[in-house]
């Protein structure tokens, strides 16, 4: 932030204040803090009665969640299998207890099994205390003769491992089913077929395939941190992290099954044959379509993705390579095929534990025959994917979030059943007739009800300003924030976290908010007018809630300032000029040099990335954030948390809902706090109070940040967060014996260099795209004064004489970056320097300056972090797409061919207009590895004299081995000369191929592509 911006805020937020505090008549001293009063006092309040912020401009769901059984509950169910032949249902208890009962409206649940008490097996496994949990049930496909099921148990250990695995703690086993009503498992009958190691993730659901043979699902077998630890996923010595296939009619080498001969890995060493694919993390749930036979499988994910893959004979599916398209452990030794990207990836935005499901072939629905229906246990969405050709065209969510599905079901006629982890109830489908979407959502602010005067942005009455401790870097734009609750309804401050109905279970909130309760936040540049700086209002974020969940709008301010419309669900990005930096003259400070600044107006799912259920939505409005007196209302005025408690706007809560007496000026000093970045305070206090504000809503557990292991939340003891001294996982850009955090070096810590670069890997990567000056200067100190005994940091002046010192080493290149960022460097120079490291620079240092390149209006280039809204939004002209395609430079002709002309190292692209979208073709030229094709996946060779090829494979037999490399040439290699063949992850297609385009051409080579139909 400039140090004309500050001043702006200091006096824009002082005005908002004062006029505040006189329209609601806020005191101006403390209650009395020796008078306790049990509840907050809303005679002291108006109430807000105009509100228009309720249900949501999205279409309404088609479907909602009915109980199919409404006499049947149980524990924690895991699957519902239908008895082949007959009209029951069996329903399984994760903790070891299987009921059955009639598929009927008033059906009630009969006993058919306690594994707890009824298994006459535990002894057989050394070691084994008794039964775990309970996994899967398959009848046999010949139950009507035979009688027998499968199921899959864990056994629990006398003693746990360190490592919580327990060999041979995972069980199938046949039993026979009695042929009595209700039908019981005959605990005489047990066979063990087949044992796997148990542990964390162990998978464990089974299915009967259309070829007659058992498929069994399994885990890595550990928990969720660290990741793999064994290696085990793309290790297939062992049988975890796979999808199993065995014939459990035959037996064979002593074992209680056999291994069918067409299996795809059968002969091959040191590959256990029963595999049938492999890379799978924790297969929740799997299914077979009873159309097509096609095989599907839920994979719950580690940190940033959940997966549903359509599992192909011998396919390997990435763990612990990758997760989806990120990589986990990339070092690996990959297994013995190539990595096939998921059918479907779903963002820790929207999913966090993915529950596998069914291809609907029910008549009820006919709507949606041919959809695969599946959700997610967390967030307790519901969605029918469909696909065309093997590309997902649409997953809508189809049901609200009620339901949290531990499995899905289906009975004889293939009609749908959700078994809902919470509750224990069976619920089903219904169209939803009654639901209407909610037209008059206001799609300008000022039709909103939040404010009196939306252009002087005067609040509403009953809506209230508010101040945080810490702000979110924001590209130097400002915040005003606001708190508007319906009626005279309140907020509560629990005094010890719980959990709340219908969020993630495991997980403690701190605060609750009533229904239709909207957080506002608005947000101005500095904007270069003719002859100064114009504030200017970019955009207005709402958080609303709706009694169920959190929803984020924004609306975009008009180039008048009169009023603020809302942006699409999509998203959008605006464009303004402003101040490369400043200086002081005359003592008042004038802006510096111009630059545009690209505005992004994210979509509404990018709003849950950080406001999510593990940051507790709100990151302003929590208590850390408001424990502070209003900004610049003086040393004696009163803290915003007692002002809210006796007021009335919030209520402080204790065990059984007992209300609390409100904060006092004594009990606020015993809350925590965050510390401002330009305030008093420690410099350890500062720096992670700012990694706390702005990072800590990803960089949590499950949040969905870079590391599950890597947590800012400031209340977190630095040695725990897994940033001290940590070597970084996800790259280390090439600093020298790299740290996350390296105690008395900011140079060698990734998280220095990811706050100072731009482009791909900068951090924060949404809501920031420009390096924050001063808190790297307090960050950079705060490094250093870890180190022992403590260093100290200065900031040294670069030495302009010596342009050459910026393109090594980041340690000489940060001081010119730093300059260039504060408007330091007198025109000239600064438009010269980052050109030439762009030349010169190393890769390290490039990224350090690219945001700061001149560049003239309309050429603007992608670079390392593009939008695909910039491109998407642009209307391009195929005939000059048609030209970049053929440009020598671009090489896209050398590996693809589009009709005569071109090579065949990829797909050929002729028709490829036919059957991908715009949007996903711009995905695959800005991501290229995230999804790559069998037959395009590349290997990695190299021969007995140490020499190393890539390319795809052409052909390889007894003789030779033939590959096609990124040139369209084809390399021959005799096969006795050949050291090892691995597959890569990564595609031909090198990443940052449109990063020096314009969006402008990228748009024109996109509309090129999209046409080849």
């Amino acid at each position: 932030m400039s140090p004309r911006t500050f001043a702006r805020t200091a006096v824009a937020v002082t005005g908002f204040t004062a006029l505040a505090l006189i329209a609601l008549g806020w005191p101006t001293r403390a209650a009395d803090d020796k008078v306790a009063q049990p509840r907050g006092d809303s005679a002291k309040r108006k109430p807000w009665a105009v509100s228009k912020v309720t249900g949501s401009p999205e279409p309404p769901p088609k479907f909602r969640a009915v109980r199919a059984f409404p006499q049947v509950q149980v524990r924690h169910p895991v699957f519902f299998v239908p008895c082949p032949g007959t009209d029951r249902v069996f329903v399984g208890e994760q903790e070891g207890v299987l009921y059955s009962f009639a598929n009927a409206a008033d059906a009630k649940r009969e006993l058919a099994f306690d594994f707890g008490k009824e298994l006459k097996t535990v002894e057989k496994l050394s070691g084994a205390k008794g039964v775990g949990e309970l996994y899967g049930l398959a009848f046999h496909p010949e139950f009507a003769k035979n009688r027998h099921c499968y199921v899959c148990y864990t056994l629990s250990p006398q003693t746990p491992a360190k490592d919580g695995r327990f060999a041979d703690g995972s069980r199938v086993s046949r039993f026979k089913v009695t042929d009595t009503n209700p039908p019981r498992l005959d605990p005489a009958s047990e066979e063990i077929v087949l044992t796997f190691v148990g542990g964390g993730h162990n998978g464990g659901d089974l299915h009967f395939g259309p070829d007659g043979y058992l498929y069994i699902s399994t885990g890595d077998a550990a928990s969720p941190n660290p990741p793999d630890p064994l290696g085990t996923g793309q290790d297939c010595s062992d049988l975890l992290s796979s999808v199993l296939r065995i014939n459990v009619n035959k037996r064979d080498g002593g074992k209680n099954y056999a291994v069918p001969q067409d299996n795809p890995f059968v002969g091959l060493k040191d590959v256990r044959p029963e595999i049938w694919a492999f890379g799978f993390r924790n297969p929740w749930r799997i299914s077979f379509d009873r159309k097509t036979g096609d095989l599907w499988v839920g994979d719950v994910g580690w940190e940033l993705w959940e997966m549903v893959h359509k599992v192909e004979k011998a396919g390997n599916y990435g763990w612990s390579i990758t997760e989806a398209r990120q990589p986990v452990k990339p070092d690996q030794k990959i297994g013995p095929t190539p990595i096939r990207a998921p059918a479907i990836e779903l963002p820790h935005t929207i999913a966090a534990s993915v529950t596998g499901g069914y291809v609907y072939r029910g008549k009820k629905f006919p709507e949606l025959a041919g959809a695969y229906i599946f959700g997610d246990w967390e967030t307790r969405r519901v969605w029918a994917a469909r696909f065309d050709g093997g590309r997902l065209i649409e997953m809508p969510e189809i049901m609200k979030p009620t339901v949290r599905p531990s499995a899905f079901g289906q009975d004889a006629d293939g009609e749908l059943y959700i078994c809902d982890y919470d509750s224990g109830a069976i619920y089903t489908l219904e169209r939803n007739t009654s639901a209407v979407a909610n037209t008059q959502f206001p799609t300008r602010l000022s039709e909103t009800g939040l404010f009196a005067d939306v252009k002087k942005l005067e609040p509403a009455e009953g809506v209230i300003p508010f101040y945080v401790n810490g702000r979110q870097w924001q590209d130097g734009a400002t915040a005003d924030y606001l708190l508007a609750l319906p009626g005279l309804s309140t907020v509560s401050f629990f005094e010890k976290p719980r959990p709340l109905p219908g969020q993630v279970f495991w997980h403690n909130f701190a605060m609750r908010f009533p229904k239709d309760a909207v957080l506002v936040k608005t947000l101005t540049l500095d904007v270069l007018g003719e002859k100064n700086l114009v504030e200017t209002r970019a955009e207005t974020q709402l958080l609303h809630f709706d009694g169920e969940d959190w929803r984020g709008y924004t609306y975009a301010w008009r180039d008048d300032q009169s009023d603020a419309d809302l942006v699409s669900a999509e998203g959008g990005e605006k464009v303004f000029t402003v101040a490369t930096g400043g200086k002081t003259e005359k003592g008042a400070w004038a802006p510096v040099g111009k630059r545009e600044q690209v505005w992004t107006f994210h979509s509404r799912a990018q709003c849950l990335s950080c406001h999510n259920a593990w940051s507790e939505y709100s990151l302003a409005f929590n208590i850390r954030q408001l424990n502070r007196a209003p900004l610049f209302s003086g040393d004696k005025a009163t803290n915003q948390l007692v002002r809210l408690t006796t007021e009335g706007y919030a209520n402080r809560i204790g065990d059984n809902e007992h209300v609390l007496p409100p904060f006092s000026a004594a009990s606020v000093k015993k809350e925590p706090a965050l510390v401002p970045l330009r305030a008093d305070g420690t410099l350890d206090a500062k720096a992670r109070s700012y990694l706390h504000v702005n990072c800590a809503h990803c960089h949590r557990f499950g949040g969905g940040g870079g590391q599950v292991v890597l947590e800012l939340d400031a209340a977190k003891p630095l040695r725990e967060t897994g940033i001290f001294d940590v070597r970084p996982r996800q790259g280390d850009f090439g600093l020298p014996d790299a740290r996350i955090v390296a105690p008395g070096d900011p140079y060698r810590s990734v998280l220095f260099y990811r706050m100072a670069k731009f482009g791909r890997g900068r951090m924060p990567h949404l809501g920031s795209e420009f390096p924050h000056a001063h808190a790297l200067d307090v960050v950079g100190q705060w490094i250093a004064s870890l180190s022992s005994p403590p260093k100290d940091w200065t900031f040294p002046n670069p030495d302009l004489t010596r342009p050459e010192k910026a393109y090594v080493t980041f340690g000489e290149a940060w001081p010119f970056a730093r300059a260039l960022a504060l408007g330091k460097i007198d025109d000239k120079i600064a438009d010269d320097l980052p050109p030439l490291v762009a030349k010169h620079g190393t890769p390290l240092v490039r990224d350090l300056f690219e945001g700061h390149a001149p560049a003239a209006p309309g050429a603007r280039k992608l670079g390392a972090n593009p939008r695909p809204a910039s491109v998407l939004t642009l209307k391009g002209d195929p005939q000059k797409g048609a030209a970049l395609f053929a440009n020598k430079e671009m090489k896209c002709a050398n590996c693809h061919k589009i009709g005569s002309v071109g090579g065949a190292v990829g797909p050929d692209l002729t028709t490829i207009g036919k059957v991908r979208t715009r949007s996903e073709l711009l995905d695959s030229l800005l991501n290229p590895s995230a999804k790559v094709e069998p037959q395009f996946a590349t290997y990695n060779v190299r021969t007995k004299d140490e020499k190393t090829y890539t390319g795809v494979l052409v052909m390889r037999d007894e003789k030779q081995l033939v590959i096609r490399d990124a040139e369209n040439k084809e390399i021959a290699i005799a096969a006795d000369e050949v050291e090892s063949v691995r597959p890569s992850r990564l595609s031909l297609m090198p990443d940052g191929l449109l990063s020096a385009l314009t969006p402008q051409d990228a748009a024109d080579l996109l509309e090129y592509l999209a046409t080849r139909k």
